[in-house]
């Protein structure tokens, strides 16, 4: 009887070992094939790529897709992976200007809007560089002007930033560690070392269980390190996280739909005057700050954030404010857009409020590169 016990509770004790290992490879297969992580483990395996880019890894979060990078070997330079020229830069333009932001301003980048664009720089005699790189904020893109005036001697007349409202979710989520004394995005380092462990233990072989146990690890001393070691700061961090995750909510969407503290907005402001300083210091005539309103702020105003009354508070309060330039969309919403639908302003269901290829071609560019230099 004592014999049948024991091997009922040993067989129920490796069914349980089976169905809990079965349920780890299943959650090792998802991370394996998300999208995210294939693209990032293609960036950090690509021995040519990390070569090409060595000095910049713990500067920069990233440039273009590494899954792009193949084409630009032997073929380009490297510098394709940090900007595209639409119209050259020379003495003889009336303005040659620097574009920065995230999808926003890398979108200028397709074809249609390039075309569009181009006809405006011809007429209007601007030279164009397009700097915009998908997620970034105002801490990455200072990085990014630091390596464009000194790593390729760009020198801007004007420089275009175009700040989306998700920028508020990536400075307080994405690039939270930044070095107090200098540009360097700390979390770049930190994300960097922790990806090749991850990435490590993912391909490693043995129990999925164990793989999984390491993989949060890796995880939990990365954010402790990201907060200092501060268990508070990293505890709050991950149940808000965890909340957001529950709640179905981006992690960029959440400032906006929750709010932000005031020491939040101060640490936005100040990565904003950290920009600001560095564009002036680099004999840049003017800056040109873009926002516009995500669906959100137009239809039911549930959001409780706007970027746009940030950038407002930081020019208001620089000592540069005369050289700056506020492009605010939604001061005249109805006017721009002339009363179209908001489903053929906005991509329908897109959550981080990108505008259609029509919008971005036929208003938003050229109403920028219009209102540019008019004031």
């Amino acid at each position: 009887m004592i014999g049948k016990k024991i091997r009922f509770y040993i067989a129920f004790f490796f069914i349980l070992i089976l169905i809990f290992e079965t349920l780890s490879w299943s959650v090792v297969y998802f991370i394996n094939k998300h999208p995210i992580i294939v693209k990032s483990k293609n960036f950090y395996k690509s021995k040519q790529l990390i070569n090409e880019l060595d000095e910049y890894l713990n500067l920069i979060p990233y440039v273009d897709d590494a899954l792009e990078f193949r084409k630009f070997i032997n073929n380009e330079t490297s510098k394709n992976l940090f900007f595209i020229t639409h119209r050259s830069f020379n003495e003889n333009n009336n303005e040659n200007i620097l574009l920065q932001g995230d999808s926003w301003a890398a979108v200028a980048n397709e074809l249609n809007n390039k075309k569009k664009i181009n006809d405006i720089l011809v007429n209007k005699n601007f030279g164009l560089i397009n700097g915009g790189k998908t997620s970034y904020s105002i801490s990455p893109m200072n990085i990014q002007l630091d390596i464009l005036l000194k790593k390729f001697k760009i020198q801007p007349s004007i420089v275009i930033a175009i700040i989306d409202q998700t920028d508020i979710g990536d400075e307080l989520h994405r690039y939270q560690s930044l070095n107090k004394k200098s540009l360097d995005l700390t979390d770049t380092k930190i994300a960097g070392e922790f990806k090749k462990k991850f990435f490590k233990i993912l391909d490693s072989k043995g129990l999925n269980s164990i793989k999984l146990f390491f993989l949060f690890k890796e995880f939990w001393i990365s954010r402790l390190n990201q907060f200092d070691y501060d268990f508070s700061k990293t505890i709050k961090y991950l149940f808000k996280r965890t909340f957001y995750l529950f709640t179905n909510t981006p992690t960029v969407i959440a400032p906006l739909k929750y709010g932000i503290n005031s020491e939040e907005k101060k640490i936005i402001s100040s990565r904003f005057e950290k920009y600001i300083d560095n564009v002036f210091k680099n004999k840049i005539k003017k800056l040109i700050f873009v926002s516009h309103p995500h669906k959100n702020h137009i239809i039911d105003k549930t959001y409780k954030e706007n970027i746009a009354i940030i950038i407002d508070n930081v020019i208001e309060n620089s000592k540069y404010k005369e050289k700056i330039i506020h492009i605010n969309f939604e001061k005249n919403f109805q006017k721009i857009y002339k009363s179209k639908p908001l489903d053929r302003i906005f991509i329908p269901k897109d959550k981080t409020s990108h505008l259609t290829n029509e919008s971005y071609q036929n208003i938003y560019f050229p109403y920028i590169f219009n209102e540019c230099c008019n004031k």
